[in-house]
């Protein structure tokens, strides 16, 4: 493994980071918008997630911890891009810094998957009935299709980050095993 191939792989991963979090933060945007049919009334998903007699409190700070999720991806994207365009970093630093970035990738999509999955167990109180918030997303009689694949997608592009930190940690381990070795024939 060579130095310009770790600095590659870097610069792609910091890429599709970008990519992806800028793909959710249009979905989120576009998901804010659609409306929902609740006790006969048209209301968007903003208006209710916002207030406080239909969606609790915790669901709202759960959903502005998964808006600030995909910003903080955005942002370890775009410093994985910035650091792997530098070209003088040393080998021992930037193995130092692969797995540390792998690992905080990992446990922030493990965090990010927390708030996803408490946000769909989250009720939304109706006079007539509680439903959960995931229960809602893919109920035709109370919005359409769309919210459901924006949920499959929010919950797929997780699972994605998951194993993207696995993978990247494990490149940091590698190269450092590397590193390790080559000092030792020397």
């Amino acid at each position: 493994m060579k130095y310009e191939k770790v600095l590659k792989f870097l610069e792609i991963v910091g890429s599709i980071l970008i990519i992806i979090s800028l793909i959710e933060v249009a979905y989120i945007v576009l998901l804010n918008f659609t409306p929902f049919i609740l006790d006969g009334n048209t209301i968007l998903l903003s208006e209710f997630v916002y207030s406080s007699t239909i969606f609790p409190f915790s669901g709202t700070l759960l959903w502005l911890f998964v808006i600030i999720s995909m910003f903080c991806f955005l942002i370890l994207g775009i410093f994985i891009f910035k650091v792997s365009s530098k070209k003088n970093i040393e080998s021992k630093p930037l193995t130092k810094l692969i797995i540390i970035i792998g690992m905080v990738g990992l446990l922030g999509a493990f965090v990010k998957m927390d708030f996803l999955v408490l946000l769909g167990k989250t009720n939304i109180s109706t006079t007539f009935t509680t439903i959960s918030f995931q229960n809602a997303l893919f109920s035709i009689s109370i919005t359409s299709i769309m919210p459901a694949i924006f949920w499959v997608f929010f919950i797929s592009v997780n699972c994605f980050l998951l194993l993207l930190g696995l993978c990247i940690t494990a490149v940091g381990i590698k190269w450092s095993l590397l590193q390790e070795e080559a000092e030792k024939h020397d």
